[in-house]
């Protein structure tokens, strides 16, 4: 058993600093041009999920809180007001904000959103130390392929952790080591001082309406800075805190196979999804395939709803959601509402649609079964839905992957249309500068994080 332990760390160790050898070697005008331009996408889409959060009442509270007890003002909250506070605060603001509405991006390939655990400590340092728009894009894309590979690499045998608590904090360490431009050592030994700093989150709180779900994040992002704050002083993990950590504590086993480079390399950001929804990814092709259908009938005339989803999907299951999170991970909920209101979008999760009796009747006719069997991926998140009318019409309607994901990408125009019009109602004064960015101009990628916001 010692000797299988010892392994182990040993594979995690090696294996971790091979991607960071090659990854601290990398300068951003040596990755691929598409790899890149992924990058600026998922930073405005994600960027944009931030501000599409200001209209939430109970996050609202929460930031009033922040702000008040806040320190010096260097890093901007992205609440539409302007308000800067300190780079901690900040980084969980903002972190906070990314995933309240469920339409930030996620990396398929395993239960990751690893643009959320990067980002929101990206944008807060950043900005207090004046860090060009390109250096924050090689941190972040940096840190992006690190906590990717780890979510690959260590494996669960069910969905008890929800990555927002488990991973975030790495995420953001890794980002935040790169912008500091601290040595491959000094990464690893930040990658395990934070490793240490992770929430045991229940999965089960997403599904069951705990909204301080909604917070892992954001927690993570701040946990994250200060590793890297503590790793420099001295204060730090050991070599052997992944291990402790993920296989001791977590019960995960560990791959090493989905962590070292690649011969032919393959960035993590082109296995991104994108999402049109405001709810759970597994749901989304359920949601698509009811879309696609709903123009042929009346939802009034519904007598009963079937829906075979995967193993995922199935879990998603909740009949009376009681806040506003719980909706958005309840498969009745989501099918009911986007039946109802003809989208899934930010409107169509709102606490209004909680206790709306008519989308309360359309959940109760929602029975729900295993798609069986499961297809291979790219396609293992299918779903086929039958709408029974009460006249005895049947439609049937299948989706093997919602849009979105790299298999069926939404082209560049349908992500740019999507944080324009987030940005044009939430946070205007965004729009500009990240049309700019998003079009990779010159003068945006040289700027500074600080002077686009406080200039443009």
């Amino acid at each position: 058993m010692k000797a299988t332990m010892t392994i182990v760390i040993q594979q995690i160790e090696k294996s971790l600093n091979s991607i960071l050898e090659l990854l601290t070697k990398i300068k951003w005008e040596d990755i691929p041009e598409d790899v890149r331009y992924k990058a600026v996408l998922i930073f405005a889409d994600d960027l944009s999920a931030i501000t599409a959060a200001s209209h939430e009442s109970e996050l609202q509270l929460f930031l009033e809180q922040l702000i008040q007890f806040s320190g010096p003002a260097e890093s901007t909250i992205f609440n539409n007001s302007k308000t800067l506070v300190d780079r901690y605060s900040a980084a969980l603001a903002n972190g906070s904000s990314g995933s309240w509405c469920e339409v930030d991006t996620g990396y398929l390939p395993a239960v990751c959103h690893a643009s959320l655990y990067c980002l929101p400590a990206i944008l807060a340092e950043g900005e207090a130390m004046g860090n060009t728009v390109t250096e924050m894009l090689r941190a972040f894309l940096c840190g992006y392929e690190v906590v990717a590979r780890l979510a690959r690499a260590f494996e669960y045998d069910e969905l008890m952790l929800h990555p927002h608590g488990s991973l975030a904090a790495i995420g953001s360490a890794t980002a935040i080591g790169f912008l500091r431009n601290f040595s491959k050592e000094t990464i690893f030994n930040t990658i395990c001082t934070s490793a240490t700093l992770v929430n045991p989150a229940p999965f089960k709180h997403a599904i069951e309406g705990g909204l301080i779900r909604n917070i892992w994040a954001g927690i993570g992002a701040t946990n994250g800075l200060r590793a890297a704050d503590l790793t420099k002083i001295g204060i730090t993990g050991t070599s052997k805190s992944l291990y402790n950590v993920f296989v001791e504590t977590f019960g995960a086993k560990f791959n090493v196979e989905n962590i070292v480079p690649e011969l032919e390399f393959k960035w993590a950001v082109m296995q991104s999804y994108h999402k049109q929804f405001a709810c759970c990814q597994y749901s989304h092709s359920a949601v698509e395939a009811a879309l696609q259908i709903l123009p042929k009938f009346n939802y009034k005339d519904i007598k009963k709803i079937t829906l075979k989803t995967h193993w995922r999907g199935k879990l998603l299951s909740n009949l009376a959601p009681e806040t506003t999170l719980a909706a958005k991970f309840s498969m009745e909920h989501i099918i009911a509402t986007s039946v109802y209101h003809g989208s899934a979008n930010v409107e169509a999760f709102s606490s209004e649609t909680l206790d709306n009796s008519e989308i309360r009747q359309l959940r109760e006719k929602i029975n729900m079964y295993l798609y069986d069997p499961q297809p291979e991926p790219p396609n293992d998140r299918p779903a086929e839905i039958s709408i029974h009318l009460s006249n005895g019409e049947k439609y049937i309607q299948e989706c093997l992957i919602a849009e979105g994901s790299a298999s069926k990408p939404f082209t560049n125009q349908t992500i740019k249309n999507k944080i324009n019009s987030t940005l044009k109602r939430h946070y205007p004064k965004l729009h500009g500068p990240l049309q700019s960015l998003v079009a990779m101009e010159e003068r945006a990628l040289k700027a500074t994080w600080r002077d686009i916001l406080n200039e443009w």
